[in-house]
């Protein structure tokens, strides 16, 4: 899709800002660093293939992100600690819930803080949390529901569905549990400082490299 930000890039053969270069790669996916990271280490699992949100992806692409996934935070978990994922999972195009990117990212940031419970105040009070995986971001997505998805440790997962997300809602939790509340917008605070350390310290472990043919659809 030429209007997605992120399919365009994947077009482009001069990728020139540093994060749109993957740090990693498998066949269907790209890890990119996050524009707005606002602690070191953050990524972002992005299908090359447009979809509007995880909870989109065909089953089978699913179990490479899912390879993928696992191969990321056994190299971002050895270098920075405690991991979570989560999405913002829109169902359509130009949701609130979709922060303004309207193709797929699962982001990978390294936080030791409970982020649902952090997530509280920016989310709505009726907002509720049940134990899931991907197929119920499907689910979520296939009854035309926004969803947030969280996984935290890595694996153990909740989501929670609802018409009434605003933007950016785990952002805004972490920006105001590091104190930087004002620096939640990825467009406004970019954070690019914070990219480079994030490429540099990964770029020179080349020992740390993922071994991504190691992945065998079923």
């Amino acid at each position: 899709m030429t209007n997605c930000c992120l399919c365009s890039n994947f077009a482009s053969d001069l990728l020139a800002e540093p994060w749109n270069r993957p740090l990693f790669a498998s066949t269907n996916f790209v890890v990119l660093p996050s524009l707005g990271s606002l602690v070191e280490g953050w990524v972002l699992i992005v299908p090359k293939e447009h979809f509007i949100c995880i909870g989109a992806l065909p089953a089978e692409l699913v179990a490479e992100m899912n390879h993928l996934k696992s191969q990321v935070c056994s190299v971002l978990g050895s270098i920075y600690g405690e991991l979570c994922a989560f999405e913002h999972g829109p169902k359509a195009n130009a949701r609130n819930v979709g922060c303004g990117v309207d193709h797929a990212h699962l982001h990978i940031v390294p936080i030791h803080y409970d982020l649902v419970a952090a997530s509280t105040s920016f989310a709505p009070r009726d907002t509720e949390w049940h134990s899931a995986t991907f197929e119920n971001c499907r689910e979520a997505f296939e009854k035309q529901q926004d969803y947030l998805y969280v996984e935290q440790p890595i694996g153990v997962g909740r989501i929670s569905t609802s018409s009434d997300f605003g933007s950016q809602i785990f952002r805004k939790a972490i920006a105001a549990s590091l104190g930087v509340f004002g620096q939640f917008s990825w467009r406004e605070y970019p954070q690019t400082e914070i990219i480079a350390k994030t490429i540099n310290t990964l770029s020179v472990k080349p020992q740390r490299q993922l071994d991504i043919r190691s992945y065998e659809p079923a």
